[in-house]
């Protein structure tokens, strides 16, 4: 179960989450469309895009029923990025959703 997410359609639900420029972290849009409609195509994009920031691993996007997938590296610190999700759906639609990260240290509680 991808650990980041975005509830889209109708009501969406976004978030600001830290990450550490070190950490690898699976991202995911649990996409709500009518009945019978499906994902057809998925791509991932992260704005602002540059070297060393943060990036979607190659070969990680996934579609599982209505989940778009990916896992995200890198990034620069103290940035804020913004992870997209683009989809095509069976019925000809094309819909996005994002989640902004900001690169930081994460401290965890001892």
């Amino acid at each position: 179960m991808p650990e980041l997410g975005v509830r889209a359609g109708g009501t969406a639900i976004g978030f600001y989450s830290l990450k550490s420029p070190a950490s690898v972290r699976d991202a995911a849009v649990q996409w709500q469309l009518e009945d019978g409609e499906t994902i057809v195509a998925s791509a991932w994009a992260v704005l602002p895009a540059e070297t060393g920031g943060l990036a979607v691993v190659d070969g990680s996007a996934a579609v599982d029923g209505l989940v778009a997938a990916c896992r995200i590296e890198g990034g620069v610190f103290r940035r804020v990025y913004t992870l997209i999700n683009t989809i095509t759906t069976s019925r000809g639609q094309v819909l996005q959703e994002s989640m902004t990260f900001r690169i930081g240290l994460v401290e965890m509680a001892t």
